[in-house]
């Protein structure tokens, strides 16, 4: 297992926002599109300014992606991608 660093915005993300809290549903890479299947897990970097959110995901595909966005940024990204395999 690896991690492939991405760092690309996302052109479009469907997040649910219930209860005080954020979920990542679906987005596009690319040309592909995926649907969220697991919130794996999800944390909060205050040592940064702003503030960056963190959302490790798998998607219906298998894939294992970290998402993340910056506090008051409308702004997604693909942080990394982890690899199984060689």
């Amino acid at each position: 297992v690896r991690e492939e660093r991405i760092g690309e915005k996302l052109g479009k993300i469907v997040v649910r926002y219930e209860r005080g809290r954020v979920e990542p549903l679906y987005f596009q890479w690319g040309t592909r599109d995926f649907h969220v299947r697991v919130l794996n897990s999800h944390w909060i970097d205050r040592m940064t300014r702003p503030i960056r959110y963190f959302f490790s995901v798998t998607a219906d595909s298998g894939e294992v992606f970290l998402l993340s966005y910056r506090e008051g940024e409308p702004v997604w990204y693909l942080d990394s991608l982890i690899v199984n395999g060689r």
